[in-house]
Formats: structure tokens, C-alpha cells, sequence
């Protein structure tokens, strides 16, 4: 499947506090603009996932946000 850059790319980000998710979202996001969803939370409540949406330019870009938001310590998974 060929990407058409410029896009919109979905992100999933999971972890355990969405607050703190939310910090880290928007700090490795900087300046960009993006939409935040809720998606799913785990069924005890563990662990809570979101849906961050973005336009990306480019493969390179696309993958370097994915990057550092798997650096982030704060977050379990990225999807």
C-alpha cells in the first residue's frame, strides 16, 4: 500500500494515567497540531489508550513522531 504525504496519521498511545499521557502527547508533539480521542480503557481500568491524529509530511516524519513517543517512559505502547 503507497502513502500520499502530506496525511493524517492515528497513533494509539497506551498507558496508565491519561493526564499524564496527555502531557507527553503534547510535549513530544511540540508545536504541531493534532486531535485527541479517548479510545479504550482496559477492563479493570489499568490502563487507558488514546487516539492521537496529525498530518505527517513524510515516511521519515511519520516514523520519528512514533519514535519518540515509544522513547517516553510514561507510555507502555504505541500503535
Amino acid at each position: 500500500m503507497k502513502i500520499e504525504y502530506p496525511t493524517e496519521w492515528k497513533y494509539k498511545v497506551i498507558g496508565k494515567d491519561r493526564d499524564i499521557l496527555i502531557q507527553v502527547i503534547d510535549r513530544v508533539l511540540d508545536d504541531r497540531e493534532y486531535r485527541l480521542q479517548n479510545s479504550k480503557t482496559s477492563s479493570k481500568g489499568k490502563y487507558i489508550s488514546l487516539q492521537v491524529s496529525t498530518v505527517v509530511e513524510s515516511e521519515e516524519e511519520r516514523n520519528t513522531i512514533f519514535q519518540n513517543l515509544q522513547k517516553e517512559k510514561d507510555i507502555f505502547f504505541v500503535i
